[in-house]
């Protein structure tokens, strides 16, 4: 029989993976004000921070690509299920690599660490800011065509801005969109104009590059339902890729488009150097099937390994050196990873509740099992970014008087937004002595945490084995199917809230997260690229409760709204770091997202035909690594193939 819960008992758990998987990049170390272009002045580029903070000249290819590499072999990866093969509509879900490799964008993303959020120009030749501000023509490349062989023009282009708006697309780009841009028009064939109604520093970064571009010709239908029309249809863009064969929901094979119209641009030599890729689908934590796959051939590389795995495997094929091994250095700024509460759920409101809940994250015993102390805690949503990082103690000077300022403001009878606590200390494990620094022991947390849960009225029932206040039980799911999750859970069942791990296909779990359907899930909320830029679409209020959103806390905080808007139009380096510690200082104390962890290292094992360039990209996971700038040597998979049959 079950019996209150207390502080004397503990399960060993075998160590099993964090999977986080990402694109990150790494904030240059200086500022440059400016905004992202200079009015009136074409050019080849945007960044955050300025014309003049981009790396490379107008017509230099990225330092990680190699330029002659060789195209060929198939690259095998594991891939997800999937139901449709075009991305449109809210319904369904599209499969690997057919929005980044069959479509693109008018600009592509530099990943080198020290061209901070910098776009270049991809469909686009170049950019030119009017120099009131309030406008910027884009130049189409004459060369670009669709895989059809028709040619991309500004028609293209406007019609792509139009399907933004379509009822069944995803809200998204919309959202961005239809807040900053009054319209998108055409002046010639190979020229568009945005007209915008603000500036940012962050605008066209933020605009340009998930904007994605398809032929009118194809999905220019009158009437078209874009919710269904397009999903047996195998899609067509401008990409290098083309969709060769697949069966549906199991595998796809996206094949090279010899006459990809881009293939000379120095961006895009070394990049996606496979003549095939091919995407199989395994069931969603089977670690077992995949690692078999990568033995067999099936699978060319595996990525983000645990490290008892990665240490454990072995054999013949290792010994003869057909498999390697190979650990890169997480050098990246971390984002917040977290298991995020959603708002929108009554239980959730209080703060005070999430507070405790999130106090009982045991991050000393999940980080020793599950990721050998590798890992780092995440406390912060600029946890290693110290200017920009709230400071551990009482908040000071500019800090503190925005922070007074904001809680004037917005703090009203019966609800706060800005709790003062904030000002009184900074960002800081739960459950962590302020002092000494040093986490206190979980049986003490948990006995804490079932004094905590008494005085707030959430009284344990013998009867329902589980607290309840006012006949509601304290029980919900956590939509985040993760070892040391289960570990999470059964730390809140020893302070009596009764907690469940909805383990999810990847369909569910997407259904479920765009319709705001889960009492909580994953969230990881990225701060680095430039401070609010990505992080304002995470949490402005009016995106709350649209469906499909990526407001998925359901956060309505006016002070952060305020925060956010300054911290993502602010040309001034001290004005961001002020308004950047405040937003820390405010979220991390509303306990809005129970913060994980973050890793140091990035575990991969590959076959040894797979050849790599001179320059590791560390702004991207290995996994991205490989398939955007590795290269197969053929000569060498034959060897490997023939002496592997001949065995």
């Amino acid at each position: 029989m079950a019996s209150k819960p207390n502080a004397t008992t503990r399960r060993s758990y075998r160590p099993i993976p964090l999977g986080i998987l990402g694109l990150c990049v790494c904030l240059a170390a200086a500022w440059v004000p400016g905004g992202s272009v200079q009015a009136g002045e074409k050019v080849h580029g945007v960044s955050v921070f300025g014309p003049k903070s981009l790396v490379y000249k107008e017509g230099e290819g990225f330092r990680y690509l190699n330029p002659n590499a060789p195209i060929g072999g198939t690259l095998h990866l594991p891939g997800g299920y999937f139901t449709k093969l075009n991305p449109f509509g809210l319904q369904g879900k599209p499969p690997h690599g057919v929005m980044d490799h069959v479509f693109e964008p008018l600009a592509t993303r530099s990943w080198d660490d020290k061209d901070a959020y910098a776009l270049y120009g991809l469909l686009a030749s170049h950019f030119e800011v009017a120099d009131d501000r309030k406008s910027v023509k884009i130049y189409l490349r004459p060369e670009a065509k669709f895989s059809d062989g028709t040619p991309l023009t500004a028609d293209d282009v406007v019609f792509s801005y139009d399907l933004i708006f379509e009822p069944n697309m995803s809200p998204f780009l919309r959202l961005t969109w239809k807040k900053d841009v009054a319209r998108l028009v055409k002046i010639d064939k190979h020229t568009v104009r945005i007209d915008l109604k603000t500036w940012r520093r962050d605008l066209l970064p933020t605009l340009l590059h998930p904007f994605k571009v398809y032929p009118k010709h194809i999905y220019g239908v009158a009437g078209a339902d874009y919710s269904r029309d397009f999903d047996q249809k195998k899609p067509i863009g401008s990409g290098p890729y083309t969709v060769d064969r697949y069966v549906m929901g199991q595998s796809i094979t996206l094949k090279r488009n010899p006459n990809y119209w881009g293939k000379d641009l120095c961006y895009q030599k070394g990049y996606l150097n496979w003549k095939k890729i091919q995407y199989n689908t395994y069931q969603a934590g089977d670690s077992f099937a995949v690692i078999q796959a990568l033995k067999s051939g099936y699978l060319d590389h595996i990525a983000s390994l645990p490290r008892d795995q990665f240490n454990r495997m072995g054999g013949e094929y290792f010994d003869k050196g057909y498999l390697k091994k190979a650990k890169f250095p997480l050098k990246r700024p971390a984002v917040m990873v977290c298991a995020v509460f959603n708002l929108r759920k009554p239980l959730f409101q209080d703060r005070e509740l999430r507070k405790v809940i999130t106090s009982l994250y045991d991050f000393d015993y999940i980080n020793k099992n599950f990721f050998y102390g590798e890992n780092e805690r995440l406390v912060s949503y600029f946890n290693n970014r110290p200017e920009l990082r709230g400071d551990k103690g009482p908040a000071k000077g500019k800090v503190k008087a925005l922070i007074e300022k904001l809680a004037k403001k917005h703090n009203k009878k019966g609800v706060t937004h800005v709790p003062l606590s904030c000002i009184q200390q900074g960002p800081f494990e739960l459950g962590t002595n302020r002092k000494t620094g040093k986490r206190y022991p979980i049986d003490a947390i948990i006995t804490a945490a079932n004094r905590r849960l008494d005085e707030l009225g959430w009284k344990w029932d013998p009867k329902a084995q589980v607290r309840m206040k006012d006949g509601v039980p304290l029980q919900f799911e956590i939509m985040l199917n993760r070892p040391e999750i289960f570990h999470f859970s059964e730390t809140l069942q020893r302070a009596g809230i009764s907690v469940t791990v909805a383990k999810l296909s990847s369909l569910e779990y997407t259904s479920r997260r765009k319709n705001f359907a889960f009492d909580m899930c994953i969230g990881w909320f990225d701060g680095r690229k430039a401070p609010g830029c990505d992080l304002a679409r995470n949490f402005f209020a009016n995106e709350a409760d649209v469906r499909g959103s990526r407001n998925v806390i359901g956060l309505k905080n006016p002070a952060i709204d305020e925060l956010l808007d300054t911290m993502i139009t602010s040309e001034d380096r001290e004005v961001v770091s002020i308004y950047s510690k405040a937003f820390d200082r405010i979220m991390i104390s509303q306990c809005y997202v129970v913060p994980l962890s973050w890793p140091t290292m990035d575990y991969v094992i590959y076959w040894s035909y797979l050849k790599r360039p001179k320059n590791y990209c560390y702004a991207l996971w290995a996994n991205w690594n490989v398939i955007g700038f590795w290269w197969i040597d053929m000569d060498e998979y034959r060897r490997i193939k023939k002496e592997i049959a001949g065995s």
